[in-house]
């Protein structure tokens, strides 16, 4: 069969996560037939035959689950013609199909299941979402931000102002409000208040007090951005700043880049005024590493650049990467004690670290 129809039926502890539709290589039939019956539809133009986008096709599949839009995906190497109705060049080609099919959005984020699935749930979910007590946990981790007013009852120019902001900004961000007040003090919070949670390093804010659109936009403009970021090419200038030092760290899964960010950024909150810190995927980015003399059998690791001399400072590989170990090493070097080349962290635990295999990376639309 063409169309290989896969149900997955979750057991939904809330509003905010149900059970999934993954429709995998759909033919013409099948693909116009989603778009008429569904608002929403997700769909990878792709192919099952090419080995480098087999990747790529799992962490689709794997964003397919606990969202409610269908997910479907084509394989260009057998619809030909449906690929090209969509003007579909290279791929994996992206697309967002809304009010049955009538508009289409391109997909440009990156590719990996977390940032998949967070595009999709910001499509799916109300500007504003009354998120009621029970539903708070997970609705606090419904994505890599959150952003929760903890409101009384009666304060309804507040959760005005609130929806206007939201309006500006719901295709970045996830925006509810609660009117619960013993959820406001489980979290030692006045009321009114609103929490930015910051899931993908930990590093949540929260902004107390009566607030007005002008104050909620500063302080999602001060909020959101997280201290470690995503190292790409493009944006190479932003790590190379001659006044800073520069920590790379190369990571192979999405697991390991959370559980760097949360161990580091407090280290990078305390040192931002001297430290550049970035991830890298180890796979796309494993020429780069193996330059900082870094073996690629051993990720995550971590290394600093100082970018006025060229200068490079390792961390041993073999070795647990902790924010007490880092700051050390980067507190050395800030203060010129350290020399080119040594390397740091051989007091920290040692760690066994099994190697990891990737497919290679393909041209697509990005």
């Amino acid at each position: 069969m063409k169309s290989l129809i896969f149900l997955r039926l979750l057991l939904a502890f809330s509003p905010f996560w149900a059970s999934a539709v993954l429709i995998q290589h759909a033919s013409k039939s099948t693909f116009n037939k989603l778009l008429n019956e569904n608002k929403l539809v997700f769909s990878a133009f792709t192919s099952k035959s090419i080995e480098s986008l087999s990747s790529f096709n799992t962490n689709f599949e794997l964003a397919s689950e606990d969202v409610k839009t269908p997910f479907v995906t084509v394989d260009c190497g057998e619809e030909i013609e449906l690929c090209k109705e969509h003007d579909v060049n290279a791929y994996p080609a992206v697309r967002l199909f809304r009010n049955h099919g009538n508009e289409t959005n391109r997909y440009r984020g990156r590719r990996t299941s977390s940032a998949i699935k967070s595009y999709v749930t910001k499509q799916e979910l109300p500007t504003v979402t009354h998120v009621q007590p029970s539903s708070l946990p997970s609705f606090k981790t419904i994505d890599d931000i959150v952003i929760l007013a903890y409101l009384l009852p009666g304060q309804t120019s507040l959760l005005k102002s609130f929806r206007s902001v939201a309006a500006k900004n719901n295709r970045d961000l996830v925006f509810g409000f609660t009117t619960d007040m013993p959820s406001a003090d489980a979290e030692g919070l006045a009321m009114p208040s609103i929490v930015c949670y910051k899931n993908t390093d930990g590093d949540n804010r929260v902004m107390n007090g009566h607030f007005t659109e002008s104050n909620i936009e500063e302080f999602l403009a001060m909020a959101t951005p997280t201290l470690i970021g995503e190292f790409s090419e493009k944006h190479i200038d932003k790590y190379m700043v001659p006044g800073k030092l520069t920590v790379y760290i190369f990571a192979s899964t999405e697991r390991d880049q959370t559980t760097m960010r949360h161990e580091l950024t407090p280290v990078a909150k305390k040192l931002q005024q001297y430290v550049k810190f970035g991830v890298a995927d180890s796979v796309e980015y494993g020429p780069m590493a193996k330059n900082f003399g870094l073996s690629e059998e051993r990720f995550p690791a971590v290394v600093v650049h100082a970018p006025v001399n060229d200068q490079v400072f390792p961390y041993n590989q073999a070795r647990k990467v902790t924010a007490a170990h880092v700051e050390a090493m980067l507190m050395t070097i800030l203060e010129g004690r350290a020399t080119s080349g040594q390397v740091f962290g051989d007091d920290a635990p040692e760690i066994k670290i099994e190697a990891e295999s990737s497919g290679a990376k393909t041209h697509d639309e990005l």
